[in-house]
């Protein structure tokens, strides 16, 4: 059911960039993005506006629960949490790492003790 929710909000914001790029208009001289075609223009300010909104409302979603960016970047947004999250899994990853060789150090050592005591 969310999902259906979820894609009817993508339609409906992606009809009202249409709406918006056809309301601007066409200008007298395309941009070399629009290869010399209007539906291209109005088609690629369309996403470009859809994509805007998405991440705008991506931001007040993840602020309303609390979470501010703390980077901005090509590759998109960097959240606190994220990097906690990172940290957490390397400590745990860590933590088995040092038990395994605490385990490999005991069983050396026992092997060490047995052949100290029977030459």
């Amino acid at each position: 059911m969310r999902s259906r929710g979820l894609g009817s909000a993508v339609i409906a914001l992606a009809a009202a960039a249409t709406a918006v790029s056809l309301v601007e208009g066409t200008p007298a001289r395309l941009p070399g993005v629009a290869l010399g075609s209007p539906v291209l223009l109005h088609a690629e300010r369309a996403v470009a506006l859809l994509a805007l909104v998405v991440a705008a409302l991506s931001v007040v979603v993840q602020a309303a629960h609390g979470r501010l960016p703390i980077e901005f970047s090509t590759s998109g947004l960097r959240y606190e949490a994220e990097a906690a999250d990172d940290v957490a899994a390397a400590v745990t990853d860590l933590q088995e790492q040092v038990d395994d060789l605490e385990t490999t150090i005991a069983a050396l050592a026992e092997q060490l003790d047995a052949l100290s005591r029977h030459p």
